[in-house]
């Protein structure tokens, strides 16, 4: 994946860029928003980006890839990537899955569609309708990268794929012994 510097000034190019490759944003596509001074979750538009001043991360993905549009301070010339996946790879050749659950106070988050309470007492708006808050997690694939010089592999990079249930796992089964 590689990342490609862009002036602060050409910004404007890049969201039209992204623009273009979801012309038909739906309901599963999202966008996750880092700016200095608050978080921002929901389904992509091309009007959501109001302050790119405070922006420091953008991640516009649905199931077959990611934009990311990134800088290390305010000030800083961003740098972004866009991750498309090769259907014909199946998991473990070079990527694998992570399934995390979602920090959802449920006593709490029933009372504004879509309004999720965090159970350290922040919120953020739940793009995706999933019926079992309890599950309600996000996919990420993580890209395998190798080192050169050792063999070793490592994480390079990792995008978001979607807002999901997470299956729920009975560990008791696999426990050995007395």
């Amino acid at each position: 994946m590689e990342h490609i510097q862009v002036k602060n000034n050409d910004i404007e190019k890049v969201l039209n860029e992204i623009n273009e490759d979801f012309p038909d944003a739906t309901d599963g596509t999202f966008f996750v928003a880092q700016y200095t001074d608050k978080f921002d979750i929901g389904i992509w538009n091309k009007d959501i980006i109001k302050n790119v001043n405070k922006l420091l991360e953008l991640r516009v993905f649905d199931k077959n890839k990611e934009w990311k549009l990134f800088r290390s301070d305010i000030g800083k010339d961003f740098s972004y990537r866009c991750q498309k996946e090769d259907d014909n790879k199946e998991e473990g050749v070079d990527y694998f899955d992570e399934v995390q659950l979602l920090d959802i106070d449920t006593s709490r988050s029933n009372k504004a569609p879509g309004v999720m309470n965090t159970t350290a007492g922040g919120s953020y708006n739940l793009p995706k309708d999933i019926a079992d808050l309890d599950r309600a997690a996000i996919r990420i694939r993580h890209y395998f990268g190798v080192d050169n010089e050792s063999g070793q592999a490592f994480i390079r990079d990792y995008r978001l794929v979607d807002f999901e249930s997470a299956d729920k796992r009975d560990y008791s089964k696999d426990l050995k012994g007395e």
